[in-house]
């Protein structure tokens, strides 16, 4: 089968299952735009990433292709039995779980289309931007409570840790709650950075990605994203209770509080920065010494060497 016959089979085949799960994608797509949901705002963006990715690296990806009946088989009657449970369970689930239910069909399906289409070969040079959608899967409740709840905790340490240094007085009524001079700051789940800290890990695994070969080189720039993410988080809570508490208490209530996520987000790309530039030159320094680059001698250590200093 020639390679634009299986091009116009895969665009059929993924047309056909996104009109057969058109209810989700639309209430997907409601739910991404939804304000109050702020920690899916990325999921309308990830099928263009992913698309990009194996457009601009195709000449590797297909370079040898097949059909891969077997393994497309497995995968797509996995896809069908999340469909199932979908339909079954999804009365009594919330709607982001049962949308991260129906969204993983969708997802694995396309995962088994791929697969039937373009071989093994195939997938497994695309592994990375093939399982990047799986950020166009809306993440269950459990695990972004959890989630939440770590990035709010050390948020709130970091934070008081801050305006103590900072010399603001402050006391620590509970966990989350910092009462300053004619003020109480209560660290709430809002104030985790979830959105800013889904849009670092993607950046962060994108960059892995393109500039890094080794495996846990790339595993090392994603775990410092939980880190940099709190110290963001605790830098920006301690600027505008410092802020509220030597200025202006209408700071809370400003747009600086609202929409001030941006300039620390880019604050937050920064510090990951010099992770990554000592991650390539590490990497770097590893594959001229593999290469067997010869060391150079100077003229000095030349004239020792032949008249027999050491």
């Amino acid at each position: 089968m020639k390679f634009a016959s299986r091009n116009r089979l895969f665009a059929a085949f993924t047309l056909f299952v996104t009109v057969l799960m058109s209810s989700t994608m639309r209430s997907l797509i409601a739910y991404a735009l939804n304000t109050e949901h702020t920690h899916a705002s990325q999921i309308v963006l990830i099928p263009f990433i992913s698309a990009a990715l194996i457009y601009f690296n195709r000449k590797n990806i297909f370079r040898d292709i097949h059909c891969s009946v077997t393994p497309a088989l497995l995968v797509l009657v996995l896809g069908l039995g999340l469909f199932v449970c979908g339909k079954i369970v999804g009365g009594g689930l919330e709607e982001g779980d049962y949308l991260s239910l129906m969204t993983s069909s969708v997802v694995v399906l396309w995962l088994g289309g791929f697969l039937l289409f373009y071989g093994t070969t195939a997938f497994r040079t695309a592994i990375f931007p093939l399982l990047f959608l799986c950020f166009f899967i809306p993440i269950p409740g459990p695990i972004l409570s959890r989630a939440i709840t770590v990035l709010q905790r050390g948020s709130a340490e970091l934070s008081y840790l801050f305006l103590k240094v900072s010399g603001t007085p402050v006391l620590r009524e509970s966990l989350y709650v910092m009462r300053l001079p004619d003020l109480v700051i209560q660290v709430a789940p809002e104030c985790s950075g979830i959105r800013s800290g889904i849009s670092l890990l993607i950046c962060s695994l994108l960059a892995g990605h393109l500039f890094l070969r080794s495996t846990w080189r790339r595993a090392l720039l994603v775990i410092a994203v939980i880190p940099v993410l709190i110290l963001k988080n605790a830098l920006r809570i301690g600027t505008l209770s410092y802020l509220a508490v030597h200025v202006d208490q209408r700071i809370l209530t400003s747009e600086l509080h609202r929409e001030g996520g941006i300039p620390f987000f880019v604050l937050a790309l920064f510090l990951l920065y010099p992770i990554l530039a000592l991650l390539i030159k590490s990497e770097s320094r590893k594959a001229d010494t593999a290469s067997g680059t010869p060391l150079k001698l100077s003229p000095a250590a030349v004239s020792n060497t032949d008249s027999g200093h050491f």
